[in-house]
Formats: C-alpha cells, structure tokens, sequence
C-alpha cells in the first residue's frame, strides 16, 4: 500500500473503556508509528456523533474496527462498533475505502456479526504485541521498515507516560480529545527517537 509523504488517516473504532486501555494506547501508538494519522470519534464532541463518524469514514482511507468488546455491558449489547463498522463498508463499496476488522478471539467476530464472514479478521488475542504485528502486516512501507519491538518499546515508554499526559489535560481518562492528541505527539516522539537511532 504505496503513501504518500502526507500521513493517510484511518479511522479508529474502538471501544472506549478502561479495559480496554492498553490496546487502545497499542493503536495509537502503532498506526503513528507506521506512518498514519490516526482519527477517531473521541476527539470530537458528542453532539451530532454520527454526522462526524461518517465524515471521518469519508475522508479516511483506511478504517479499523475492534469488535473484540462488543458483548453484553449491564446487560446492553454495546452496538457502536458494528454501526461504525456498518458505516465503513458501505463507504467502501462506494468509493476508495479499505475495511479492517480486528479480534481478540478466532472466528468470533464471524459469529457475531455474520454479513463479514469473507472478511478475515486479525486476532490480537488481547495483547499489545497482537495489535501491533497485526498493523505491521497490513500497513508496513518498504522505505521505512518499522520493527515490532520497535513499537513495543515505545508502547511501553508512551504508556509510562500516560499518567503524565492525563494530569497535564486535567482528566482521568485517556479517551478524551486532548490525551489522544497528546498520545499521538508521544508517539511522534519515539518514532523519531527510533528513526535518529537507526541513523547513527
């Protein structure tokens, strides 16, 4: 998948909860690192949400939806993530748009949402590791070759630096707007550290 030297978005779907926290750190930290402007609903506010997943979905190339949460929460199917997904696919059958669905379980997302079973989904098995040798596979450039323990290693360091970045922003969340810009500026950091590194 050829880019050019402006980094392509792709828009992430993900669920936004607590134990979900170190995959989403893996994504962010993983797609920057790649090359790619990660975007995603959280760093928009709620008002008119749907008109903003769809015009996030229109002006990315890629998208990637996590369907490894998706069960039951209090008793409520969290059905964000396959209406996102839903969304995706239609774009995709209409214009340039590539579709990525991403597990923690084998085969489960084909159980759980039937109308992909020609899609294979990449399975993370829940790790960090997961995620990033799968972005890897799908989204790697010839010209700059980024290695898993690479983005392992900034994994760890932007994740030792998330209780900064929340208290820096005022909250406790990482999935609000100014901690996931400024997970990605963390980001930008180690790659470059990584890129001086290689050219020593």
């Amino acid at each position: 998948m050829p880019r050019t030297k402006k980094p392509e978005p792709v828009f992430l779907n993900i669920p936004y909860d607590n134990h979900f926290q170190d995959l989403y750190v893996a994504y962010v930290v993983g797609l920057t690192q790649l090359g790619l402007d990660v975007t995603a609903t959280l760093a928009h506010p709620n008002q008119d949400r749907l008109a903003k997943i769809i015009e996030l979905i229109e002006k990315s190339k890629f998208s990637i939806h996590d369907l490894s949460r998706i069960e039951a929460s209090h008793g409520i199917p969290r059905f964000n993530m396959p209406l996102e997904l839903g969304i995706a696919l239609y774009r995709s059958a209409k214009a340039t748009h590539e579709v990525f669905v991403f597990e923690s379980k084998a085969f489960r997302a084909q159980r759980s949402t039937s109308d992909i079973n020609k899609m294979d989904a990449r399975i993370h098995n829940g790790r960090p590791k997961g995620v990033m040798s799968a972005l890897r596979s799908l989204f790697r450039q010839a010209d700059d070759p980024m290695t898993v323990p690479e983005m392992q290693r900034s994994f760890r360091s932007v994740r030792a630096k998330l209780p900064l970045l929340l208290k820096n922003a005022g909250s406790k969340s990482p999935f609000e707007k100014t901690v996931f810009e400024d997970l990605k500026v963390a980001a930008l950091v180690e790659r470059e550290v990584i890129k001086r590194e290689g050219a020593r």
